[in-house]
């Protein structure tokens, strides 16, 4: 055959793997996305609804375990101020007698950052800063509500169980299947320090603002609050920092 036409076929031949390989590897990261971003969220909410009371009381006690253990601090607030809040916490949660998770307010220091966040089973975590940036009850109220909205919803365990698939998925494709016995503890960490996604933390909004019109007759009190963090706490551990943007937020609030 002739040197040259052989080189020109080889040539041919070799564009035409690349554009074999090229052709995969987008298959391969379009379907990759499409199970992050569409399978994973359905079987995590599918997953999350029939995982027993006693493992989500599992997770919401060794959570607050290893946060006390690694970052939070006992509260500063006087017993008076806890009393107060327990009352109003109360008054929220009221209607949820029959729920499955079981509602509770706890008090902490995070190293003097405006915080809060809901864990699995109903524990609904408030920092010392954070009641202090709060000027009035309907305020606290907003903070409270939009964690309380969070595990309604059941985005904590929907987050957790969305961590432990996609470990699971890389362990089994990249080989290490020892690291399947580690994804409770890793999924709890991961859960809670992770963003929520953004239609999650929407919805949670949208529930603070029905609950604040039902029992204020006015939902101001979450965007005066979500000012405050804006202007005050810009750090990754303000309550800001694992939620959609400010602007979007209250956008979303005013329409």
């Amino acid at each position: 055959m002739n040197s040259s036409l052989e080189t020109r076929i080889n040539a041919q031949q070799q564009k035409q793997w690349l554009w074999i390989i090229v052709s995969a590897l987008i298959v391969v990261v379009f379907a990759g996305y499409q199970f992050y971003t569409q399978s994973i969220p359905y079987l995590a909410e599918k997953i999350a609804a029939a995982i027993p009371k006693s493992i989500y009381q599992a997770i919401d006690e060794n959570s607050l375990t290893t946060l006390d253990d690694s970052e939070l601090k006992s509260t500063k607030l006087s017993e008076a101020k806890q009393q107060e809040l327990q009352l109003l916490f109360d008054k929220l949660v009221k209607d949820k007698a029959d729920s499955e998770r079981e509602f509770k307010l706890k008090f902490r220091n995070w190293n003097d950052q405006a915080n809060a966040m809901a864990l699995a089973n109903g524990t609904v975590v408030i920092t010392d800063a954070m009641v202090n940036l709060t000027t009035d009850q309907q305020e606290l109220s907003a903070v409270l509500l939009h964690e309380i909205g969070h595990v309604e919803h059941n985005h904590v365990m929907e987050s957790l169980v969305s961590s432990s698939i996609v470990y699971v998925s890389l362990s089994f494709l990249l080989g290490d299947i020892s690291a399947v016995s580690n994804i409770a503890l890793q999924g709890t960490v991961v859960g809670i320090h992770n963003s929520y996604s953004r239609q999650a933390e929407l919805e949670a909004d949208k529930y603070a603002l029905t609950k604040l019109n039902a029992l204020y007759g006015s939902d101001q009190a979450i965007k005066s609050v979500l000012t405050k963090l804006e202007k005050e706490h810009n750090s990754e551990f303000s309550w800001l920092s694992t939620h959609p943007s400010f602007e979007e937020r209250i956008d979303k609030i005013d329409k």
